[in-house]
């Protein structure tokens, strides 16, 4: 796990130096206008998500919110997501509940965007463009990585779409802030 976690600056920066391109990519995904945001994801990717929100929210001036897929997988409700970008999260991008909901939504109207570790993943072709984490494999069962780089992601999907609270400059600094507090033996000794 800890050389999981050394491996964060270097993950966070191959993702930072594609901002302007993910940015383009996801502008050009729509919808236009935006009316609203849906988030997928389960476990740790989940938790993402709910920091995502957080930035979304206040970034677009539109609601975000985290889906429920059962309530699209199990209970087949039908939602028009017209308008809505719909937004699928996972590390591998084979989570079932997750590929089989993003494709629900998008086929209600959504405009689906994946952010996956795996670009040839059914959830990625689930979607409508991809945002590629490139963290790696994960061997360690808790997600470092690509949790740190699924909330990067999400801060690169908020200055996209929005005003955010933070530049470029401050963004493409996170490896190296990342990389202090990885070096510090301080906060670990605690």
């Amino acid at each position: 796990m800890a050389q999981e976690m050394a491996e964060q600056p270097a993950r966070l920066q191959a993702l930072l130096r594609r901002s302007n391109e993910i940015g383009e990519r996801v502008r050009e995904l729509g919808p236009q206008p935006l009316q609203g945001i849906t988030i997928v994801a389960r476990g740790s990717s989940d938790h993402a998500a709910t920091y995502g929100r957080y930035l979304l929210e206040p970034a677009t001036g539109r609601p975000v919110s985290l889906a429920a897929p059962s309530l699209h997988t199990l209970y087949r409700i039908r939602v028009d997501y017209r308008g809505q970008l719909v937004v699928g999260v996972s590390q591998s991008g084979r989570t079932p509940e997750i590929v089989t909901t993003l494709g629900l939504l998008r086929e209600a109207g959504g405009c689906a965007l994946a952010i996956t570790n795996d670009p040839a993943s059914e959830l990625a072709q689930a979607a409508g463009a991809v945002i590629e984490l490139e963290a790696g494999d994960e061997q360690a069962v808790p997600a470092t990585k690509t949790v740190t780089t699924q909330l990067a992601a999400f801060a690169i999907l908020a200055q996209s779409l929005g005003r955010v609270p933070f530049s470029r400059d401050q963004l493409a600094s996170l490896p190296e802030w990342v990389e202090e507090v990885i070096e510090d033996p301080e906060p670990a000794a605690v």
